[in-house]
């Protein structure tokens, strides 16, 4: 019967049984070949004594014996040896024959052994793929536990509930932005909304006028909101190209851009800049370095200060602002996130993707992003594209 689906514990046991077969007839031939060589050489030698006068192997022709229970129908040399070969022979096929049936049991054996073998060392491998099946995207927090002894197969398990720990997190942070954007996103449908009902309402000029002036802020906001969403989008995707890029001149460009709105703010800027260059996508990067400008404006206070230092290293950002701790600080880079500063629902507001972009980009980049709340308060950021040090190190 040919087996449509050979599995590992088959492939096992047939690779046992083989192994020991072929082995064994490799030694069968070997004990074979030695025992036939070896006792034709001795029935050479019993027949060359056996013509020697007064030997025991050669008597009279009254039929005396040569060896116990057997007659020698003469004391012709010539049939003496024929005879010792006859029994050789015989002895030999004996010998073979056994031997084959010996060796045919022992591989069946073997086999079975294999068998027994296999399942034990694969039931582990069973249980896995039983769970593995039963997870899904509403089960993730299930996990393999393979437990002891540690061996390769709890290695395998271990990775994998690593990688589930990864698509959980994935999951996780998946739904929450689903959430977080559907929310942003029906707030300003919801406002405008409300204006138009009240424009409707009371066709007043002048209150008509107000009411066109919200639905404008309103738009804007929601504008800015679908179009960081979209650089969020773009991100996470990567990168399609890169080019050369005067790193010094973006970061400079950007801070001054950014001028208007730190005097407005009555937050003061302060760039330290060394000649550097990258390669990447320079909309990309201008948008990282814009958003950590920005956040380091918006979450300030009258009188701060924003320190921008930028050089073949990679760019610090240091300003001051409302204390944080490290969870808070972390927690910033996920979307939705903001900081402690209370928010209102006015156009000037952020989206709370700033630092989540700046992090798709960077990774995107494959450059290290990191955020640090400073003891007395305010934020620290870094960035380092991996071709800007060669030494690998981040600005600290």
């Amino acid at each position: 019967m040919v087996l449509k689906r050979r599995t590992v514990r088959t492939r096992i046991a047939v690779t046992f049984g083989c192994a020991f077969l072929a082995l064994g007839a490799l030694l069968l031939t070997a004990v074979y070949l030695l025992t036939q060589h070896g006792t034709d050489a001795l029935a050479v030698k019993i027949a060359q004594r056996a013509r020697q006068p007064g030997s025991q192997e050669a008597q009279p022709s009254t039929g005396h014996t040569a060896s116990p229970g057997v007659t020698l129908p003469g004391t012709d040399g010539t049939t003496i040896t024929t005879v010792s070969r006859q029994v050789t022979d015989a002895a030999a096929q004996q010998q073979l024959l056994w031997s084959i049936v010996a060796l045919a049991a022992a591989a069946l054996l073997a086999a079975l052994v294999g068998w027994w073998t296999a399942a034990r060392l694969l039931r582990p491998v069973h249980e896995m793929t039983t769970t593995v099946r039963r997870i899904s995207a509403t089960n993730l927090h299930q996990r393999l536990a393979a437990g002891t002894p540690h061996d390769e197969i709890t290695e395998l398990a271990d990775t994998f509930d690593d990688l589930l720990n990864r698509l959980e997190s994935t999951f996780d942070a998946q739904k929450r932005f689903i959430a977080n954007a559907s929310h942003e996103l029906r707030t300003p449908l919801a406002v405008q909304r409300s204006l138009i009902q009240v424009g409707l309402r009371d066709p007043d000029p002048a209150e008509l006028e107000q009411v066109r002036n919200d639905l404008l802020d309103v738009n804007r906001r929601s504008e800015k909101l679908i179009d960081a969403l979209i650089l969020l989008a773009q991100g996470q995707h990567g990168l399609c190209g890169r080019e050369g890029i005067d790193w010094t001149a973006l970061v400079a460009r950007e801070t001054e851009a950014a001028a208007d709105a730190a005097r407005s703010a009555q937050v003061t800027l302060r760039l330290t800049q060394r000649p550097a260059t990258t390669h990447g996508d320079p909309i990309l990067l201008t948008h990282l370095v814009r958003n950590l400008i920005d956040n380091a404006v918006t979450h300030n206070h009258p009188g701060g200060t924003v320190d921008i230092h930028v050089d073949q290293s990679g760019l610090r950002i240091c300003n001051t602002g409302p204390r944080l701790d490290d969870k808070t600080a972390t927690e910033l880079l996920e979307p939705f996130r903001r900081g402690p500063r209370p928010r209102l629902n006015t156009p000037t507001d952020g989206s709370g993707l700033g630092l989540s972009i700046v992090q798709a980009i960077a990774t995107a980049h494959r450059a290290a992003f990191t955020a640090q709340a400073n003891p007395d308060g305010g934020l620290t950021t870094c960035i380092r594209l991996p071709d800007l040090a060669g030494t690998g190190t981040v600005l600290a």
